[in-house]
């Protein structure tokens, strides 16, 4: 991940970031940005989570210029702000992140598809068909789409990011597999730790502030 322009062509590049940044304008649009800030308890969790999630984009590591591992938060994101906010902010983060390393702004589109919009989209998926199949259970739910959606959405990115390089740049995939491929189940199982984690904290402690979950119908015994 941190997919570096340079290793890539220039019409890979821009249609990525046409593709991207129209993804990304529609969202924008589109997200329920006023309920978000009457909820004080989401806002105060958007704000705390962002920074969080900003240092932890900054703690990567690799070997070669787009072999680096981060965690992601796609799927937390997706669950406590929704999946429209969740990718307008991991875009915000993005950004931040390109800049304070000076990042090439012509791999913007790429990046975000890779690290943002998979997992995004591929965690709203999850959740809608959990919501529509599966029992309301508090354990399904932070198990199910905490802990093992984000271990999948990051094992996603990290295959779509191997694959683009493959193709794309100079790596062969017999050097991936010894450079880049060893560490990613250590970051997959970080991601899912700590979106488990994090989303049960806060389910219990602040249901208010999760966008994704309602309280009732998970504890329905606390209407009695």
């Amino acid at each position: 991940m941190n997919l570096p322009a340079q290793i890539f062509p220039s019409e890979l590049l821009w249609l990525t970031n046409i593709f991207f940044i129209f993804l990304l304008g529609k969202d924008i649009w589109f997200a329920p940005w006023r309920g978000m800030l009457n909820n004080a308890a989401r806002v105060n969790a958007l704000v705390g989570l962002t920074f969080g999630m900003f240092m932890l984009w900054q703690l990567s590591a690799g070997t070669r210029p787009g072999l680096y591992h981060h965690m992601l938060g796609a799927t937390l994101f997706v669950l406590m702000f929704g999946w429209r906010i969740a990718l307008s902010i991991l875009s915000l983060i993005l950004v931040a992140s390109m800049l304070r390393i000076h990042m090439d702004i012509n791999s913007f589109g790429i990046n975000g598809l890779v690290m943002i919009a998979i997992p995004v989209l591929f965690s709203e998926l999850v959740l809608r068909v959990s919501q529509r199949y599966l029992p309301r259970n508090f354990f399904l739910f932070v198990l199910g789409n905490g802990f093992l959606c984000s271990a999948v959405a990051m094992t996603l990115t990290i295959l779509t990011a191997t694959v683009l390089l493959v193709i794309f740049s100079t790596y062969k995939w017999t050097f991936l597999q010894y450079s880049y491929l060893p560490a990613a189940p250590i970051i997959i199982y970080c991601e899912a730790f700590a979106t488990g984690a994090l989303i049960t904290a806060f389910t219990l402690s602040q249901p208010e502030a999760v966008f994704n979950f309602d309280a009732d119908a998970y504890f329905p015994e606390k209407r009695r």
